[in-house]
């Protein structure tokens, strides 16, 4: 039964999210696993930036646009910075809940070795019993984070090695101002 003004159910009535294994076929087929990022190549003139990808399609962008690029890398990088500072988070405060419970363990021993307060020793039990269910959400919290951590690192790596080459174009070209090619260059 939930406390009033408690979001946590008690231990064991929720029951863990399904799983969905992929058949042994769909799991060992190369032709079901993801592509390697390969880099496109780019070619700049006046026009803008012609950008060739490796299955040969072509496509024009305006420096405006592959500046954007760089941005979205960036916000994935940044988004993965703040999954890492989080995660940590997590853990710090799954290991207070876990000294707090430690301490009201403490504490029943305490009050039980005394004889008294009955009452004390339930709402005692009760706060260890929350404490035990926050360090177990932390840590489930943790573990779902990383793998955010990780998703934005690898898109944010795959998208630097996808369209590296570009940037290399736009900064090696002639037709690129002075301010623009110190902010390619920077990456």
């Amino acid at each position: 039964m939930t406390t009033p003004g408690s979001a946590v159910p008690p231990a064991g009535t929720v029951p863990p999210p399904g799983t969905v294994p992929l058949p042994e076929h769909i799991r060992k087929d190369p032709a079901m696993q993801p592509n390697p990022p390969v880099p496109h190549s780019a070619t700049v003139d006046d026009k803008g930036i012609h950008v060739t990808t490796a299955a040969g399609k072509t496509r024009s962008y305006s420096g405006g646009e592959v500046m954007n690029l760089t941005q979205v890398i960036d916000l994935a990088e940044g988004s993965a910075t703040l999954c890492q500072s989080t995660t940590e988070t997590c853990l710090n405060l799954m290991d207070e809940a876990v000294e707090l419970a430690g301490d009201c363990d403490t504490l029943i021993a305490e009050i039980t070795a005394k004889e008294v307060g009955a009452n004390l020793i339930g709402k005692c039990e009760v706060l260890k019993e929350q404490l035990d269910l926050q360090a177990a959400a932390a840590k489930d919290l943790h573990d779902k984070i990383q793998g955010g951590e990780e998703a934005c690192r690898t898109a944010s790596a795959n998208a630097e090695l996808r369209h590296g080459p570009i940037f290399r174009a736009v900064a090696d070209s002639p037709l690129t101002k002075p301010a623009e090619r110190d902010f390619y260059n920077a990456r």
